[in-house]
């Protein structure tokens, strides 16, 4: 990673490039982790992500540059790779997050009812079609094309290392879907 760094030493940053994605996720990370990155270090961040957009002809900032900011050497920010995973994990997944969120709810709702034998036809027929949901939902996550043609995803400087990210996050999701699907399988019956 180092190496394609030292290949933006050289680029001058496009005037044009809308970079909200960065100025917003900054204002994300800040706001979440209580803390106000000093003008020094976001000037660093900046350029750098800016450079990656750049260098790799983006007319905006993508998540995928911001993976930039991971390889500035730094000690202002305790733990920073951890947190800066996630908070791009919190914005990149934000709807999936959201409505594994949700499926799990439903299902601890669901679960007391059908420990009660309290669960209805209706209900029987919800979590019947949240079965066909999730498990299309687990196709969807498990199709390596979403990682690997993904226009978000591609990057020259940042490429593998935001596929790798995706890939893990992936995984998990998988994992709490196919829970989920199997817990209301069971309460289908």
């Amino acid at each position: 990673m180092k190496n394609n760094l030292e290949k933006l030493s050289e680029i001058k940053i496009n005037e044009e490039l809308n970079n909200k994605v960065f100025r917003d996720f900054i204002k994300y990370f800040e706001s979440k982790n209580k803390l106000k990155i000093s003008e020094n270090l976001l000037t660093k961040f900046e350029s750098t992500v800016n450079k990656i957009a750049t260098y790799n002809d983006h007319e905006f900032v993508k998540q995928s540059d911001l993976f930039g900011m991971l390889f500035i050497e730094q000690n202002e920010i305790v733990n920073f790779s951890e947190k800066f995973k996630e908070a791009i994990r919190e914005t990149m997944f934000k709807e999936v997050i959201h409505y594994q969120t949700l499926n799990s709810n439903l299902k601890d709702e669901f679960e007391i009812k059908y420990n009660k034998k309290t669960l209805t036809k209706e209900e029987k027929e919800h979590a019947s079609k949240l079965v066909k949901w999730i498990r299309n939902q687990v196709e969807i996550f498990s199709n390596e094309k979403l990682i690997n043609e993904n226009p978000q995803l591609q990057n020259k400087i940042t490429g593998e290392v935001v596929k790798e990210f995706f890939r893990e996050q992936n995984e998990i999701f998988i994992k709490i879907y196919k829970w989920h699907a199997n817990v209301f399988e069971v309460m289908t019956k």
